[in-house]
C-alpha cells in the first residue's frame, strides 16, 4: 500500500461528523485540485512532516481495523483527524470529495497519480 493511499484511508476513515454532514455539498475533486494540494504540501516543510506522518498514521489505522480494536482505532483516528486539519481546508475538502470518485475510474487513477508525488517527500521505511 502506498503512502498516500494510507493516507487517504486514515482520513476518509476518521472523518469529523460535520465533515461528513457537509459531504453532499463538497464537489468531487479535479486534477486542478490535486495539483494545487500537492503544491501547498510540497513548498512547506512542516505540511510535508505532517503528511508523511498522517501516511504512517494511515497504516496502523489499517492495522488497527484488521485487528477490529475500536478503542486504537478511535484513539488514532483523532490524530488522523487532527493532522488533516493542519494540512489546511484543501486538503480536507479534496478528501471529503474523494469519497465521490471511483478510484479505478480514470478520473480517480489520475487523481491517485498526482497524489502519489507527496510520496516522494517522505522518507521510505
Amino acid at each position: 500500500m502506498t503512502r498516500k493511499i494510507a493516507c487517504m484511508l486514515a482520513v476518509l476513515g476518521t472523518l469529523t461528523a460535520s465533515a461528513q454532514a457537509q459531504q453532499q455539498s463538497v464537489p468531487k475533486p479535479t486534477k486542478a485540485d490535486a495539483v494545487r494540494l500537492v503544491q501547498i504540501i510540497s513548498t512547506d516543510k512542516t505540511k510535508v512532516a505532517t503528511y508523511c506522518k498522517l501516511a504512517d498514521l494511515g497504516e496502523e489505522i489499517r492495522k488497527a481495523g484488521e485487528a477490529r480494536d475500536n478503542s486504537k482505532l478511535q484513539r488514532l483516528g483523532k490524530q488522523a483527524d487532527d493532522l488533516g486539519k493542519a494540512l489546511g481546508p484543501e486538503f480536507v475538502r479534496l478528501n471529503v470529495g474523494l469519497e465521490r470518485v471511483n478510484p479505478q475510474s480514470k478520473e480517480g487513477k489520475e487523481l491517485s497519480a498526482e497524489l502519489e508525488k507527496l510520496d516522494t517527500f517522505c522518507p521510505s521505511k
